[in-house]
């Protein structure tokens, strides 16, 4: 009897045995469960803000937060980026200098924004028939490459920015009016939203201009407070400003107007290489899929003219080579504003072989 109970309690002893391995080596060779990716323990993680100089529906600033989600996406959560429009947390004007001091770490804004205190930025955002290549980013790409972006960031150090790039609005302006321009003359006394490089060149054909932010334009041009907008191609539609506008006056003064996004130095210098390496792609990613959005609507501001009630008024070849004329003798007059700008007008003409 008694060996037969010590039978069963070794018996008993090894089943439990073999259950627990059992179970250990199921454990072992189990796959874990697929998880949302999550920072690495250890790691800094990173949260930072942006204010564009943008309001909510500019086709650039709508796609910022996709541009900070991908961000998020590609660092696993360690750098996280919330969006503002243009004059949410500082007025638009005061965008670079609130940067500079760390009010915020992003921004997207255009260089013609601080010609009074920067002149070389009219020159970065782009003087008429400056940036050359409608429809692609080849030339556009190639000329800032030589040497430009460089000196672009080398400029904006100094306002304690970092100069991450450029994008592209697309051919600029994209001319809005409530009243007729068939002929350079047409453009002497007329009221025009313009502002940087832009206003300058407009002034030089005679026209009147003053500036004011993008959300104001629709209500401006309702009122009769000016009577046309320049913005970029997706004022029209994305604005409404169909509603308000008779005419779409081509052809635009370059074939690309560039935007940029910049950082403040503090906060780029203080990212660990990985991380400003997700930043970058992600920008590039905005940079192209932002410039393809830009182009669709420059065809469906030509193509749907008729249905949302305007009409479009090409200029002729006669005065679009006289505004040539005078665009070159405006590049004259900037390279001589200060050393960057002369630099910047230099390194554009070596470009295109102009002597």
């Amino acid at each position: 009897m008694k060996t037969n109970k010590l039978l069963t309690l070794a018996v008993g002893s090894f089943l439990v045995l073999a259950l627990i391995l059992s179970t250990l080596m199921t454990a072992c060779a189990a796959k874990p469960e697929a998880e949302t990716p999550v920072a690495t323990p250890g790691k800094a993680e990173f949260t930072w803000t942006l204010q564009s100089a943008y309001p909510w529906g500019d086709l650039s600033m709508d796609r910022l937060p996709k541009f900070a989600a991908r961000v998020a996406e590609l660092s696993e959560g360690r750098l996280k980026i919330d969006c503002y429009p243009g004059g949410s947390i500082v007025p638009v004007d005061d965008t670079l200098r609130a940067l500079g001091k760390g009010v915020f770490q992003v921004t997207t804004s255009s260089g013609g924004y601080w010609e009074g205190y920067i002149p070389v930025g009219s020159i970065e955002e782009g003087l008429p028939f400056l940036y050359r290549g409608f429809g692609t980013l080849e030339q556009l790409d190639a000329i800032m490459a030589s040497g430009l972006t460089d000196l672009y960031r080398e400029v904006y150090a100094e306002q304690n920015a970092y100069y991450v790039g450029h994008f592209s609005y697309d051919a600029y302006p994209c001319i809005m009016s409530k009243v007729p321009i068939h002929t350079l003359d047409d453009w002497k006394g007329v009221k025009i939203r313009a502002y940087g490089p832009w206003a300058d060149f407009l002034d030089r054909l005679g026209a009147s201009t003053t500036w004011m932010p993008g959300a104001e334009l629709y209500m401006a041009m309702k009122l009769g407070t000016i009577d046309v907008a320049t913005y970029d191609c997706f004022g029209p539609i994305g604005f409404k400003l169909y509603e308000v506008m008779d005419y779409l006056i081509l052809p635009p003064f370059a074939d690309h107007a560039i935007s940029n996004m910049l950082v403040n130095m503090d906060a780029w210098n203080s990212l660990p290489d990985d991380l400003k390496t997700v930043f970058s792609d992600a920008y590039l990613e905005y940079y192209h899929e932002t410039y393809d959005a830009y182009h669709e609507h420059w065809a469906s501001d030509i193509n749907q003219a008729a249905a949302l009630g305007y009409e479009v008024i090409t200029l002729p070849d006669s005065d679009v080579a006289k505004m040539r004329e005078i665009a070159a003798q405006q590049w004259n007059d900037y390279a001589e504003k200060d050393e960057y700008c002369a630099e910047a007008i230099k390194l554009a003409k070596a470009f295109y072989g102009i002597s």
